[in-house]
């Protein structure tokens, strides 16, 4: 009966051995627990470079971004072009596969970071949210991109038109497009300049992306053709309005089939 006891306590003082750490911790815990990422907008902060340190992302010409939207289908921006593709996550196991990109010169530093955003999203293996900041690793749990949360909600934002529907199943923009303005008030009041006059309406959101806007009230301001042909073209395209998507400092405006009606780019100052 001794010889039984002695052996039974040396085997838990090993097996609390080898569960210690060397500083008296126990292990980090797998498989951490990580928010479902459907329907979350992020903004590139930083990405791995070539040696493997985080680089501070460059936000011109535009914010580099990444959002999840439901059904598993990915859209983002790499501060230069805007790409598109699809994800699975379960937990904290995450892959994405890109897709179709627009094809617009970069030069310089976002050359740069879109060659290492595009390599980087093809290697994440892990998804971890860390003081609020999505982190994207490889297998080896090496880090490849930071995002910081992005725009959540429209209310109380602001907006400088970059693209508008002209009816013609064409998004255009000229001249004349970047006097149009939207803000999404806290009271459910949308008001902007439409290039020529003044106009006031409601808008109401309904989960995930649904987006109506009200009938539109404006001044009778009469203006150069061209700008009130911009006006008109806005004020038709606010009226297909039914979804609405945010990415980083960018909004786009959708109809019921999915086609843009128009494009945003949020207002400083």
């Amino acid at each position: 009966m001794g010889t039984t006891r002695i052996a039974v306590a040396a085997l838990a003082l090993t097996v609390l051995s080898a569960c210690a750490s060397g500083d008296g911790a126990a292990p980090a815990a797998t498989g951490a627990s990580v928010p479902e990422l459907a329907g979350t907008s992020w903004n590139l902060a930083s990405y791995a470079g070539a040696d493997g340190t985080q680089t501070p992302a460059v936000t011109e010409p535009s914010v580099g971004t990444v959002t999840f939207l439901a059904g598993g289908e990915l859209a983002g921006s790499t501060g230069c072009n805007r790409f598109t593709g699809t994800y699975e996550q379960s937990g904290a196991d995450l892959s994405i596969t890109t897709g179709a990109m627009t094809e617009m010169a970069c030069l310089g530093p976002v050359a740069e970071q879109e060659t290492a955003v595009i390599a980087a999203l093809g290697m994440v293996a892990t998804a971890a949210v860390t003081s609020d900041n999505l982190v994207l690793k490889d297998a080896q749990g090496a880090e490849l991109l930071t995002y910081a949360p992005g725009l959540a909600a429209l209310e109380g934002t602001s907006w400088t038109a970059t693209g508008i529907n002209n009816g013609k199943e064409a998004v255009v923009s000229d001249a004349t497009t970047s006097a149009v303005t939207a803000e999404f008030g806290t009271d459910n009041v949308l008001s902007g300049f439409g290039g020529c006059n003044s106009y006031t309406s409601t808008w109401t959101t309904t989960q995930p992306d649904g987006l109506t806007i009200g009938p539109l009230g404006s001044t009778l301001k009469l203006c150069e053709q061209e700008v009130q042909d911009t006006e008109n073209q806005y004020f038709a395209a606010l009226a297909k309005v039914t979804t609405y998507q945010l990415e980083g400092n960018q909004l786009t405006l959708r109809d019921a089939d999915g086609a843009t009606q128009v494009t945003y780019t949020q207002a400083t100052g």
